[in-house]
């Protein structure tokens, strides 16, 4: 028997090659996908700040979207679940018409006023266009789902600039408790070219300036204090899911006819916005989470954000759950950073990737995101509190609904 033989190193460079090529394509796709949706965002949110009364046609935009995704959106409303579902019960390829309504309802959601992220049009965007792919070029089902796999993790690691934590949040929230090995070399490559593209149009991620000044000694007054911490952002976690999922059933029972659900919740936005006298809430909101790190905010900030993005979301605009997440984690630990002997940097830092863990149900790449954001530093401090929020989220998550209907059907 031959030690080396030669046909093993033969399909292993055969292998190789052909996922390095794949991989650097996915992330080509990703991070150009993603470029877009980052640059029209911002330019959606300016617009938003500039004219403010914008949000007085929330209301119609709601119906627009409603009658868009009613006649034309089955089953793209079920957006990153549908990636989901794609990869693990594989029935057809992602319809073309994904790519055009993602992107033009995600916009018209920011520019009018509503409250959600740009992380998931990102994802969505990338899932779509990386399957357009598979199916010109006639990928075989087995690598049709790394392709898809890859291409979550590509996306989100270039809205966010954070290739580690991407290619770990493709691999983890996809995994339904078994990773898939054959997925990790395409996740980290196409993860890694995705990052890099924003950097070519001299796009700015606003993480640089999440800041967290300073780690106290690990004594049992600080350990205390991450223990109540933790639990505390597991709790914020599940009220954040259940707000979502509250709106959403009750306007489903309330409201009969699909394209009236936003639009009530357009209204609803609209009639919050005029209460609380300004847009804070509203949009992105990444001007409060960088304020988490350097001063004291209102306490009930976390609250304010929690009742947008859930009217948002849960009526049916759409966008994103996890920049609105980082919101709430990081207004909340300020606010926590008010009470506890610890530095509100920290706590804004922890509460961002601590909140993210409970509501996504994926400790490791919360973990690995803290280390990416504020350095190994903050390590020892956020498996504590992000190990803690998984743990007390409980049973609820963004995608965690998904994945026991997905188990039930294995």
């Amino acid at each position: 028997m031959k030690v080396f033989p030669s046909s093993e190193y033969t399909q292993i460079i055969r292998y190789t090659a052909y996922w390095v090529v794949a991989s650097v394509m996915i992330g080509l796709i990703s991070g150009l996908s993603s470029s877009l949706i980052f640059v029209c965002f911002d330019l959606a949110n300016q617009t938003r700040i500039s004219y403010p009364w914008l949000v007085y046609f929330l209301p119609f935009i709601g119906l627009l979207i409603g009658y868009l995704f009613y006649y034309y959106g089955t089953p793209i409303e079920k957006g990153t679940h549908l990636l989901i579902d794609e990869i693990h019960h594989p029935r057809a390829f992602i319809p073309k018409r994904m790519t055009p309504l993602v992107f033009f309802t995600a916009i018209l959601t920011q520019i009018f006023g509503g409250s959600a992220g740009r992380e998931a049009p990102a994802v969505q965007l990338s899932g779509a266009l990386t399957d357009h792919i598979t199916q010109a070029f006639r990928v075989p089902g087995d690598n049709r789902k790394i392709f898809l796999i890859a291409s979550i993790g590509s996306g989100f690691a270039a809205i966010f600039g954070l290739p580690l934590a991407g290619a770990i949040y493709g691999l983890e929230i996809t995994a339904l408790g078994k990773l898939r090995y054959s997925a990790v070399f395409p996740c980290f490559v196409s993860a890694l070219v995705a990052s890099q593209i924003p950097e070519l149009f001299h796009i700015s991620h606003p993480h640089q300036y999440y800041v967290v000044s300073s780690f106290p000694d690990l004594n049992f007054t600080t350990i205390s204090s991450l223990i109540v911490a933790g639990l505390l952002f597991g709790f914020v976690a599940r009220i954040f899911i259940a707000s979502i999922l509250f709106v959403s059933k009750q306007l489903n029972h309330y409201v009969r006819f699909m394209p009236f659900r936003p639009m009530v919740g357009g209204i609803l936005i609209m009639l919050m916005t005029i209460i609380v006298g300004h847009q804070k809430f509203n949009g992105l909101g990444v001007g409060s989470i960088i304020s988490s790190f350097y001063i004291d905010l209102p306490v009930t900030d976390f609250l304010g954000k929690i009742i947008f993005t859930a009217t948002t979301l849960g009526s049916g605009f759409k966008g994103g759950e996890i920049t609105p997440l980082f919101f709430v984690g990081t207004t909340f630990g300020n606010a926590l950073g008010q009470f506890l002997p610890l530095p509100i940097s920290l706590l804004a830092g922890l509460g961002l990737v601590s909140l993210f863990a409970g509501a996504s149900k994926a400790p490791l790449t919360s973990i690995v995101l803290a280390i990416e954001l504020f350095g190994a530093d903050i390590a020892q401090y956020a498996v504590i509190t992000c190990l803690l929020a998984y743990l007390f989220s409980g049973n609820c998550g963004l995608y965690i609904q998904q994945n026991l209907k997905l188990r039930g059907e294995e």
